[in-house]
């Protein structure tokens, strides 16, 4: 929770848009995932059962958004910690993270300009991708650029993505990367060490038990 007040402090000062804006906690109910975005972005309607939350800057300006996903694939549940990255990066490649956008139905040219198998999201490794599109909105067609952000977590799918208008990207890249670091959801692993009650506990010499025998310093007789 201190990490969300944080980004939303952080929110607060980013962009001109989100002057005077407060800012909202969204929590999800089934997949327990929260993030911070400022209150005065407008909620969009979820147009398909994996969309979880979609988000748009005020009055649709440049086109700039958010869109989070999660979905349950019960594979690689029982990974290890450090196979985090090996499991988001097989699930997640280069061509998934474009798949991620091309499905839509208002974008079509979708081209990976950077992609990143060794990224981070929420409590998770992710892969991480910048993408270059075309937006196809109420008969006009725009250039677009985004990024995309994807975790295979504990038999999860979490996939965030972001976007703008190419010519307003650097505009609204640190609003929008703020909402990304202002994810959050459960730990798959413990965060605290368990299992041995002190530190080496193997090295501290030899343990008789008597099992009914007179014991004189270390001879039994």
């Amino acid at each position: 929770m201190k990490k969300l007040i944080l980004i939303a402090l952080g929110l607060m000062a980013f962009a001109p848009a989100n002057a005077g804006a407060e800012v909202f906690i969204w929590k999800d109910p089934d997949y327990k995932i929260r993030l911070a975005f400022p209150d005065n972005w407008m909620r969009q309607a979820q147009v398909d059962e994996n969309m979880r939350l979609s988000i748009l800057a005020p009055q649709g300006a440049d086109h700039a958004a958010c869109r989070l996903y999660a979905s349950h694939d019960s594979r690689f549940m029982d990974a290890p910690a450090a196979a985090g990255i090996a499991v988001s990066s097989f699930v997640f490649d280069q061509e998934a993270l474009r798949r991620e956008v091309a499905t839509r139905p208002d974008t079509d040219n979708v081209r990976v300009t950077s992609y990143s198998p060794n990224g981070g999201f929420g409590r998770s490794a992710a892969s991480l991708a910048e993408v270059d599109f075309r937006k196809n909105w109420v008969g006009s067609s725009y250039n677009m650029h985004g990024i995309v952000f994807a975790s295979q977590h504990r038999g999860d799918r979490i996939v965030m993505s972001c976007e703008t208008l190419a010519s307003a990207w650097d505009i609204w890249q640190p609003t929008l990367m703020a909402i990304v670091k202002s994810v959050d959801f459960p730990a798959g692993f413990a965060t605290t060490p368990s299992g041995l009650y002190r530190h080496q506990f193997q090295y501290d010499g030899n343990v008789f038990l008597p099992l009914n025998r007179r014991y004189d310093g270390y001879a039994a007789y």
